[in-house]
C-alpha cells in the first residue's frame, strides 16, 4: 500500500470522532483495504454514531434537567402559578381544583407531545442523516417551553377566564397590567445601561433615553429570552428628532451601528409572535 493510502486509512476515523457532535456513544470497526499488491490489510472503520434517550432530553429541556426532573418542576410551577392568582383576587376551593386539575392537563398534553417525538427519534437515533429532521420536529416543544405551560392559549387560562367572576377578573388583570408595566420598565433600565457601556452615555442622557422610551409602553406579548432585542426595536423606532438631541455627533453615530442591528431583528421578532 502506498503511503498517502495508509496515510488516509488512518485519518478516517480520527477525521470522524472530531466530527461528530458531544455526547453519543460510537463503537468502531475492522474493515479490509487492498494495498497495491493485492494483500489484505487492516483499518480502524469510522464509528457508528448512536444517540442516547439523554441525547434527546437534552435537546427538549436543555438546562431544566430530563423529562422525570422537568415534570417535577411543572408540578411545582402549578402550584405556585395558582397561589399567585389566589394572591390576586382569592379563590374558592372549588375554583383552585379546577385550575390545578387544568395545569395539569397542560402538563400531561405536553409530555404526550415530548413521548410523541422520543419514539420518532428512536427509528433513527443510529443514524446521523436524520437527527437533523428530529431537531426541526422538537422546536415546537422548546418553544412551548419558552413561553410556559399555563400562558395563554393553555387550558389552564382557557379555565381561568371560565372560573374567575368579574370582581376576581378586574383584580387580576389589574395586577397582571401592574406587573407587566414593572418588568418592562426593568427591561428597559437593562437595556439602556449595557448601552451605556457601549456609547458611554452620561446619567442625564441615560435618564432621558429611558424616560423616551417608557413615555409611550409598549411591553411585549410575552417576555422570554428575546426582551433585550424587543427593547432595541423599539429604542431603533422612536421618532430621530426626538431620541437625536440627547447624545453627541460621536455617541450619535455608535447608536446609529447598534441600530442597524436592530433593524435586522425586527422581522424576526414578528415571525416569534414577541
Amino acid at each position: 500500500m502506498t503511503e498517502m493510502r495508509r496515510r488516509i486509512c488512518w485519518l478516517l476515523p480520527a477525521l470522524t470522532l472530531f466530527m461528530m457532535p458531544p455526547g453519543p456513544a460510537a463503537r468502531g470497526q475492522d474493515i479490509e483495504v487492498l494495498d497495491d499488491d493485492g494483500a489484505v490489510d487492516m483499518a480502524i472503520a469510522a464509528p457508528m454514531v448512536m444517540w442516547r434517550d439523554e441525547n434527546f432530553d437534552m435537546w427538549v429541556f436543555g438546562n431544566q434537567g430530563n423529562g422525570a426532573s422537568g415534570r417535577s418542576r411543572f408540578d411545582s410551577l402549578l402550584v405556585l402559578q395558582v397561589e399567585d392568582v389566589d394572591r390576586s383576587c382569592g379563590l374558592a376551593r372549588e375554583q383552585k381544583q379546577k385550575l390545578m386539575l387544568a395545569g395539569r392537563g397542560d402538563i400531561k398534553r405536553f409530555y404526550d407531545r415530548v413521548e410523541e417525538k422520543r419514539k420518532k427519534f428512536k427509528l433513527v437515533q443510529n443514524d446521523q442523516n436524520k437527527i437533523g429532521q428530529v431537531l426541526q420536529d422538537i422546536q415546537p416543544l422548546q418553544q412551548s417551553l419558552n413561553a410556559g405551560l399555563f400562558n395563554e392559549g393553555s387550558l389552564f387560562a382557557k379555565t381561568l377566564k371560565k372560573t374567575l367572576n368579574e370582581e376576581q377578573a378586574a383584580s387580576y388583570q389589574e395586577v397582571l397590567r401592574e406587573r407587566r408595566r414593572f418588568y418592562f420598565q426593568a427591561r428597559v433600565e437593562l437595556v439602556v445601561t449595557l448601552m451605556e457601556n457601549t456609547i458611554g452615555m452620561r446619567d442625564d442622557q441615560r435618564r432621558k433615553f429611558v424616560q423616551l422610551l417608557l413615555e409611550d409602553p409598549k411591553p411585549p406579548k410575552r417576555f422570554g429570552q428575546y426582551d433585550q432585542w424587543y427593547v432595541m426595536v423599539l429604542a431603533f423606532r422612536l421618532p430621530e428628532a426626538q431620541l437625536k438631541p440627547i447624545f453627541d455627533e460621536g455617541q450619535w453615530r455608535l447608536l446609529q451601528r447598534r441600530f442597524q442591528q436592530a433593524k435586522g431583528l425586527e422581522q424576526f421578532l414578528k415571525t416569534n409572535d414577541v
